[in-house]
């Protein structure tokens, strides 16, 4: 399976196994790890975590796992990411989530991970939220000690807007190769915020998470405008031949121009395999305005004329 090449050392799967939910997977460190081997079976060689994903437990699990057979890191292409912070509620009526950009705590939350995963360097670490406190002169501090300490070999984003990467990079010479955010059927910000065309400017994929739209159009209670599209989905499915709803979504991603590598959200094989089987399907110009025409909010109509 050709890989998707981010630069001369790094490329990714074409499929990016998301673990967020890993905790839940009911595997034991021993049939993860057996699980992995049959992924890698599959060309699937990438791997999502985040710092938060099971407040650290996610990469700890993971990094378990590498225990039992060492020589797998190398195999692997390791993904994650530090930037979101659960204070101590200080008020009963603010949230305790917020983020951190600084030097000095991107380089432990950083430091942290690698310690969860047993790992001497993490291959793409990201920035998961843009910090509206963010001084970008001391987060390319905190990219340029991580580089060439050899804690990290390439960087990216989460959820940034253009102009936020932009502000970052106007203080860094290190490439941001991936701007991961949510895109799928049910959430098309990057059809309005500029994301996507900012992404072809920069020559960059787009990490995709929630693909099949976390799963909402799989309950059995739809809202109208849901069984509407479930509706136009349904007879795409069929005129593609595709084996499922899902592959029908992943290919409308994967018609967009440049490169969107999905990150999946489940622990089932079967479902991970229908992301690959949907980068054989071929959808046409009008099958992807069908589903865009259905499914598309008002400010994606804004921008393209009413589309």
């Amino acid at each position: 399976m050709k890989k998707i090449e981010l630069s001369s050392s790094l490329q990714l799967a074409p499929v990016a196994i998301g673990t967020m939910g890993l905790m839940d997977w009911g595997l034991d460190k021993k049939q993860l790890l057996s699980r992995v081997h049959e992924y890698l079976d599959e060309g699937l060689s990438t791997y999502d975590l985040a710092d938060i994903y099971g407040g650290g437990e996610c990469e700890r699990f993971f990094g378990e796992m590498l225990t039992l057979e060492p020589s797998l890191r190398d195999k692997l292409e390791i993904v994650t990411k530090g930037g979101i912070v659960f204070d101590e509620l200080r008020r009963p009526y603010f949230v305790s989530e917020s983020y951190n950009l600084s030097k000095e705590y991107l380089i432990s939350a950083c430091e942290n991970s690698l310690k969860r995963l047993g790992v001497e360097s993490i291959d793409l670490y990201l920035l998961h939220r843009p910090c509206p406190l963010m001084d970008p002169e001391q987060v390319a501090e905190a990219l340029l000690h991580l580089k060439t300490s050899g804690k990290v070999k390439h960087f990216g984003v989460s959820n940034f807007l253009p102009q936020q990467m932009a502000a970052l990079e106007a203080y860094t010479d290190i490439p941001l190769l991936t701007n991961q955010i949510q895109m799928s059927v049910g959430c098309m910000d990057f059809l309005a915020d500029d994301t996507l065309e900012d992404a072809l400017r920069r020559k960059i994929p787009l990490m995709a998470y929630s693909p099949v739209a976390g799963g909402r159009l799989h309950k059995k209670a739809l809202s109208r405008a849901d069984y509407e599209t479930l509706a136009v989905l349904q007879e795409i499915r069929e005129e593609l031949g595709a084996g499922s709803l899902d592959e029908v979504l992943y290919a409308w991603l994967y018609r967009l121009p440049g490169t969107v590598i999905p990150v999946t959200g489940t622990g089932k094989k079967e479902r991970i395999q229908m992301a690959l089987k949907a980068l054989d399907l071929k959808m046409s110009r009008e099958q992807w305005y069908d589903i865009l025409r259905i499914a598309r909010p008002p400010e994606v109509s804004k921008k393209y004329h009413d589309i």
